[in-house]
């Protein structure tokens, strides 16, 4: 068994377990967890967006009212 089926296989019994019992936390392998795409994504953070629309409005400068 390659490492992709290995992945696939184990992410499909997380997914029939997660359907069975919606309710229960499920322990995931991490490698498992990144197959199944359920890492956060961490390139753009609340901060930046909320400085982008910070500059969008007010300019780049803008620190609150003056």
């Amino acid at each position: 068994m390659t490492d992709q089926e290995y992945l696939k296989a184990a992410a499909e019994a997380v997914e029939k377990q997660v359907l069975e019992n919606p309710g229960l936390g499920i322990p995931v392998d991490p490698d498992v967890a990144e197959f199944m795409g359920c890492f956060e994504e961490d390139a753009v953070t609340l901060d930046d967006i909320e400085d982008d629309y910070i500059e969008d409005d007010f300019g780049e400068d803008y620190e609150g009212e003056s």
